[in-house]
């Protein structure tokens, strides 16, 4: 793909090439910048989607702090348990050992 890039004009540049090694606010910076260049909401759509594709790869922190962001409250599943408990018992009659002879 660069080779193809390099051929073409330098106006017809369709993604810029992200640094590696660079501090967090760089990224940042770049991040900001994709979502200005994004116009429509279909698309910012398939952005996230594609960015989020490793989200599983996130610590726990990490995705806490992704969930505030994006509002996402945990669901409260109502369980209803219902235990039946056994108040009377009948009684077994002790065996008499008939076998035993003293």
């Amino acid at each position: 793909m660069d080779l193809i890039l390099d051929m073409m004009p330098s106006d017809n540049v369709v993604y810029n090439v992200m640094e590696e090694g660079k501090s967090n606010e760089y990224y940042q910076g770049q991040a900001e910048h994709i979502l200005k260049n994004i116009d429509t909401d279909e698309h910012y759509f398939h952005f996230v989607y594609t960015i989020l594709k490793d989200y599983h790869k996130l610590t726990d922190s990490q995705r806490t702090k992704i969930r505030d962001r994006m509002g996402i409250m945990p669901e409260i599943v109502e369980k209803v348990v219902i235990k039946e408990k056994i108040v009377y018992k009948e009684k077994k009659k002790p065996k008499v050992n008939e076998y035993d002879d003293y």
